[in-house]
């Protein structure tokens, strides 16, 4: 992979505690997609930090494989954040305290953001939110048992009917929270509706820590106006990275040549093979039906490419693919 990141700056754009962070848009943490190698690309590409897929406190405590591979990082990404999900601030704080020993994080984040309907009915993630004080003893335990700074990532609240994040917001930093990162949806909401931008400029204005504003972020226009219009010290880009990482480059997916998508994407499921203990096949489909839609390939030769199995196989039909996209895009008439 030959796109690097820029090297940093004299100054850093903001700090999380005594975490200095040099670039102002993130990849926001995503079950299934910020695995490490697209962590790895982004950060590659400009993301200012990495954050890991959530580790459930719960599952890391029984020793279950996949956690560990949740955590992997390079060192080249730092800083590096281990991001924490469960609704027991014992559980975490101790389950913090291993993960800093075993694989030292720059920081820690606490999830109070995942929407799934199993997370947030046996009160972690979004579920956290319904009880303030727990979020502040969670924040106040984990902070105790670590040495590193503590974020927290967040959402309006539960519902319309309960848009308590400044008052969590309040809390968090109250009991050690550095920075507070706010996806401006409701739990009920989902990933549906609009993003109220609004809300991140008024904890903006209320905090002393830096907050990062989510939701609704998919190309570089967007991130230039929601800094505009909230004052946010950085931006986090979820779902619309996985077609465009280019984005932490500060480029729109239509500047992004044909090769260069090739390159990278033939890059990334090497890597994924390489690192991905039972193949890479079916968890790369996701990233490649990303990156080929802007092309409107037929549908039947797409669904043969992200329904094939055999690794081998795979490769060969993925770098023909790219082939044949190249040919026909250099036949169409040049019409200046």
């Amino acid at each position: 992979m030959n796109a690097v990141g820029p090297l940093p700056t004299a100054q850093p754009d903001f700090w999380i505690g005594d975490i200095p962070i040099h670039g102002r848009l993130i990849l926001a943490p995503m079950d299934g997609i910020s695995d490490p190698t697209f962590r790895w690309i982004t950060r590659r590409l400009g993301s200012a930090y990495s954050i890991s897929e959530f580790v459930n406190t719960l599952d890391y405590a029984n020793q279950k494989h996949y956690q560990m591979e949740r955590l992997a990082f390079r060192e080249d990404e730092r800083p590096f954040t281990a991001q924490l999900l469960d609704n027991t601030p014992e559980r975490m704080a101790e389950c913090a305290a291993r993960i800093e020993a075993e694989l030292h994080p720059d920081l820690f984040d606490i999830n109070l953001g995942c929407s799934v309907r199993s997370v947030m009915g046996r009160g972690a993630g979004v579920g956290m939110m319904r009880n303030p004080g727990l979020v502040a003893e969670a924040c106040r335990q984990v902070k105790a048992a670590t040495h590193v700074p503590l974020t927290v990532k967040m959402r309006l609240g539960w519902d319309d009917h309960a848009l308590n994040y400044m008052e969590v917001a309040e809390a968090a930093v109250a009991n050690g929270a550095a920075a507070v990162a706010l996806h401006a949806r409701t739990g009920k909401m989902a990933y549906n509706g609009k993003a109220r931008w609004a809300e991140i400029r008024k904890l903006k204005e209320s905090l002393p820590v830096p907050v990062i504003g989510n939701g609704d972020v998919l190309t570089v226009a967007d991130a230039r106006r929601m800094f505009a219009e909230t004052g946010c010290d950085a931006v986090m880009i979820g779902r619309a990275a996985k077609g465009n990482p280019w984005i932490f480059s500060w480029r729109e997916r239509e500047e992004v040549p044909l090769r260069e998508v090739r390159d990278l994407a033939i890059a990334q499921y090497v890597e994924m093979e390489r690192t991905y203990p039972h193949g890479a096949v079916m968890a790369f489909r996701k990233y490649l039906k990303a990156y080929l839609e802007p092309y409107a390939l037929p549908s039947g030769e797409l669904r043969a490419l992200l329904t094939v199995a055999d690794p081998g196989l795979f490769l060969g039909m993925l770098k023909r693919t790219f082939e044949e996209l190249g040919e026909v895009r250099e036949d169409i008439p040049n019409p200046g």
